[in-house]
């Protein structure tokens, strides 16, 4: 099969259990370049986030953020692909949020994200996500302005959060756990499906020549285009019935492990 295009979600999948890339990640995704193979990165988190942990190790890869909002190419500075909504449009989920105790919810606009400032207890692990971001107090502050989408944090999201916002869903807008402490809300138009396609097309690409990378269900929507379809061994049961192939989990180096399994990457050097 003739792999062009690697492409994984972050946070589950290529990064360990403390959040680390794999070793030596940087020189590996230049001598996939070299050879003709790109990597691109489908996270639900903010573009300069991204930029802020791939720019400084010299990794060419390019980035899917905010589940499919904003997409950039290697060594662009600006996206090739956007698509923002009025804030106003998450009016209703962003009062229920308010209204449940512990929750923070984060507007995610394209170049910033404005974070809730009830629970600065939780500004370290929100700020995990979000290199560049601000404050914001009153409602009426943020609804004027244009979004990727809202996040919403809880400690204990699926089962404090998400019964409270799910039953806002509707035809033009979705509600997706999207980690243990996270649930995304986006129009139902955006999705990493349609900025990998947008990808696909601007590298020249066909979906069979990408192989994708996921573990939870913000990651589904890729799985349907025609590339090889791969769940972590930690992934959500609904994603791993979307897959045809699963790969170890993220705390064992599974994205490196399947890659080399399936001959897609050169074994590491032996040691002497």
């Amino acid at each position: 099969m003739d792999i062009r295009l690697i492409v994984t979600d972050m946070d589950g999948t290529l990064l360990d259990g403390a959040r680390r890339l794999p070793r030596h990640f940087g020189p590996l995704v230049r001598a996939l370049a070299r050879r003709g193979v790109a990597w691109a990165i489908a996270s639900g988190r903010q573009l300069a986030n991204l930029r802020a942990r791939f720019d400084p190790i010299g990794a060419p890869v390019d980035l899917i953020a905010e589940n499919g909002a904003l997409a950039a190419q290697a060594g662009e500075a600006r996206p090739f692909f956007e698509d923002l909504t009025p804030a106003a449009f998450f009016g209703d989920v962003l009062r229920a949020a308010l209204a449940t105790p512990g929750a923070t919810p984060v507007l995610c606009g394209a170049a910033c994200a404005w974070v809730g400032d009830a629970h600065p207890e939780d500004w370290p692990e929100i700020g995990q996500f979000f290199a560049a971001r601000e404050p914001w107090h009153a409602l009426g502050e943020v609804l004027g302005r244009r979004v990727c989408k809202v996040a919403v944090f809880h400690p204990q999201a699926a089962e404090a959060l998400l019964p409270r916002l799910a039953p806002l869903a509707r035809p033009d807008l979705r509600v997706i756990l999207s980690g243990p402490q996270w649930v995304d809300v986006q129009p139902a138009r955006v999705d990493k499906a349609n900025a990998l396609r947008a990808l696909l097309d601007r590298r020249g690409l066909r979906p069979d020549q990408a192989i994708v990378f996921g573990d939870y269900l913000n990651d589904a929507g890729m799985m349907g285009l025609g590339a090889r379809a791969v769940a972590m061994g930690n992934a959500h049961p609904t994603l791993r019935a979307l897959c045809t192939e699963t790969a170890p989990p993220n705390t064992e180096n599974g994205v490196l492990r399947h890659l080399r399994a399936n001959g897609l990457l050169r074994p590491p050097p032996r040691r002497g």
